[in-house]
């Protein structure tokens, strides 16, 4: 029984929730990070009917404001295992279905772990169409370079931008190899590390809890390092798995500060999605009312136009 609760205890699909946690609730810096086209605009429902009316989930939707305030959706998936035709054709139908959403033009983005030369780049659809998403591998970036000047300002006590933390989380996605030592080393210097806002440390020592799931090579290997990074560890391993289970976040060193995380996402997709309806409300070229949206998205008519003021 021990063994299986330890087994259960490792969050399911851990870089899918790093993800999605890291883009809406600090998209802006997402955007910049991946060096994409425009000024995040805020996150759009991530939910939209298919043809055969079943409903497609994207892992990241959110809006771009270009140059004269024009307007794109970009999609954001992150790919861990494969990025193949059948990856290419899912990505198609959700550029698909966010174009007639929203009439705006979709920009499909795919980040993974994979080297480039595993990756396929791009997929005639038709002969008159071909999927051709914009690919961002992780191994692309020099991971040991980006490692060795986050440590050097840690070590000398310097505080992060809010921006090197977000390195700091995701730089071991930019290494083949040796996780289990990189990630040992990247706990302790999120441990150490200074930052300007408090609130924002405490994220980020949230969102590393996915990192410790993913690459820690035992059950006493994650409880070691969720300890190094400050989160409390439970009394029983049971709870934690509830905890996981409702997705909720392990307490941490912000005396109580913490809140559920399903509850936070929840409402920070809400304003999002309010956000962009009232973007595309207010746009004189966008084909949609205010009653429209409202019936397609279940908000009132009210609460569309009057966000924001």
């Amino acid at each position: 029984m021990k063994n299986d609760e330890q087994k259960k205890y490792r969050i399911h699909k851990p870089m899918d929730y790093l993800h999605r946690r890291l883009f809406l609730n600090n998209g802006s810096l997402m955007h910049d990070f991946f060096n994409l086209p425009g000024k995040y605009g805020g996150p759009c429902p991530n939910k939209n009917l298919d043809g055969d009316g079943s409903i497609s989930e994207v892992d990241i939707a959110y809006l771009s404001i270009l140059e004269n305030n024009e307007k794109m959706i970009i999609n954001v998936e992150d790919e861990t295992n494969n990025v193949n035709e059948k990856t290419l054709r899912k990505l198609n139908r959700y550029q698909d279905n966010l174009k007639y959403a929203y009439q705006l033009p979709v920009l499909s983005v795919i980040t993974t772990i994979l080297p480039r030369k595993r990756c396929l780049k791009k997929l005639e659809i038709s002969p008159s169409e071909t999927m051709k998403p914009k690919l961002i591998s992780y191994l692309d970036f020099d991971g040991e370079k980006i490692l060795n000047i986050l440590k050097s300002k840690i070590l000398n006590n310097e505080p992060l931008t809010k921006m090197e933390f977000i390195k700091l989380i995701l730089v071991i996605k930019t290494f083949e190899n040796d996780h289990p030592h990189i990630l040992e080393l990247i706990c302790k210097l999120i441990k150490k590390a200074k930052t300007d806002d408090k609130k924002f440390k405490m994220e980020m020592v949230y969102c590393s809890r996915y990192i410790i799931h993913k690459y820690a090579s035992t059950y006493e290997d994650i409880l070691k390092l969720e300890e190094v990074i400050g989160l409390k560890k439970a009394v029983t391993c049971g709870s934690i798995i509830e905890d996981i289970k409702n997705e909720g976040i392990a307490e941490g060193e912000a005396r109580g500060e913490a809140r559920g995380e399903a509850r936070g996402e929840a409402i920070g997709v809400i304003k999002g999605s309010l956000n962009i309806l009232n973007a595309l409300v207010t746009d004189s070229n966008s084909r949609y009312t205010a009653e429209e949206l409202a019936e397609k998205f279940g908000f009132t008519i009210e609460q569309i136009l009057n966000y924001g003021k």
